[in-house]
């Protein structure tokens, strides 16, 4: 390891402004008015905690001016040198949470039953399910997480061999894993460099996962699932046409499908269905175009596919818990921490 701190940086964290594919940001928002006068001028600030035994930095943001509409986002990430028996949860996540244990052993609790697990070792965390871990008692491990969320997400889970049946896989790579988490956390203030830092990481870290997996994996030459075939044909057309008034029933049959194969080929590749992926991309976009350019809110709405903009508007708060003007004006804080209660006390739904 390149520092003998131990670092963590928001495990526990609610979701940043980005969002997650089956939430919004609102619920894990601290009301602004009931808080520091700084919340209400900034809508949300970014927690930063340090000392000699930990970093920690929370709710960092995806910022306006640079969001994009992305298969996988970064959430949170961070490291942990847990103490002898740590034991956290039961809790319940709302992005894909992927734990790569460096050193030590410690157990997994889920409802399929235990999983020991092992230096080398990593354990996927997937949205919506009851989960506890615990460090062992004799040799606590050592584990460096990233926290993520995004329509391929599941998807690029299942290429590395994990899903929410299979959570544990043995890392063929682990010190290139590591070195490039080491890099990651060094990426921790709000600037447009450390933005690219942090996705470039992700996508690394994704590519060496999937890299060691890759030979149980791969399909026999010269085969292609349809169903992967029909959901990249009508997500390039959802895409396409997200201005317009597109119906699925439309994209279903320019495919050569019926609208319910479509839905339940899309569901069980992407955990969402065409209209779900449809607004989510919108949204997304509309967040994109919002923080980069000047133009009216009306005009952004139609761009995105609404005429009205008052759906627009009413759609919008309700993916991303703040009015499009309220997200345009929206400007990260940094909040400073001396002491690990203090940073995860002054976010919701977090525990140490």
């Amino acid at each position: 390891m390149s520092t003998n701190k131990s670092e963590i940086i928001s495990e526990n964290m609610p979701e940043n402004i980005s969002g997650n594919m089956r939430g919004n940001m609102s619920e894990n928002m601290p009301d602004a008015a009931a808080g520091d006068p700084a919340d209400a001028q900034y809508g949300k600030s970014v927690g930063y905690a340090f000392s000699d035994q930990y970093i920690a930095v929370e709710d960092i943001p995806h910022l306006p001016g640079y969001s994009s509409v992305t298969p996988i986002n970064l959430d949170y990430y961070g490291s942990e040198q847990c103490k002898s028996g740590y034991k956290f949860g039961p809790f319940v996540r709302t992005s894909y949470v992927l734990h790569m244990v460096v050193r030590g052993c410690g157990c997994l609790y889920k409802e399929q039953g235990t999983y020991e697990i092992r230096a080398g070792q990593a354990f996927l965390i997937c949205p919506e399910e009851v989960t506890t871990y615990q460090a062992d008692r004799d040799d606590p491990w050592k584990y460096m997480w990233i926290g993520f969320h995004g329509y391929r997400a599941e998807q690029m889970m299942a290429q590395a061999g994990l899903s929410i049946t299979h959570p544990v896989i043995t890392i063929a790579n682990i010190r290139e894993v590591e070195k490039t988490m080491n890099e990651l956390l060094q990426a921790r203030e709000l600037t447009y460099l450390n933005e690219l830092q942090r996705m470039s990481s992700l996508y690394r870290l994704l590519f060496l996962l999937t890299q060691g997996q890759q030979a149980q994996l791969r399909s026999p030459a010269g085969t292609e699932s349809d169903a992967k075939t029909y959901v990249d044909a009508a997500v390039t057309m959802l895409m396409d046409a997200s201005r317009e008034q597109i119906r699925i029933a439309d994209v279903a049959k320019a495919i050569g499908i019926s609208r319910s194969y479509l839905t339940h080929v899309f569901r069980d590749t992407l955990g969402i269905s065409p209209q779900e992926f449809l607004t989510e991309y919108r949204m997304e976009k509309a967040a994109s175009l919002l923080g980069s350019t000047k133009s009216p809110v009306n005009v952004i709405a139609l761009e995105v596919g609404y005429p009205d903009s008052l759906a627009f508007s009413k759609a919008f708060r309700k993916r991303f818990g703040l009015s499009p003007t309220e997200y345009r004006t929206y400007k990260p804080a940094l909040r400073m921490h001396h002491k690990k209660e203090e940073a995860f006390g002054s976010h919701p739904l977090q525990s140490p």
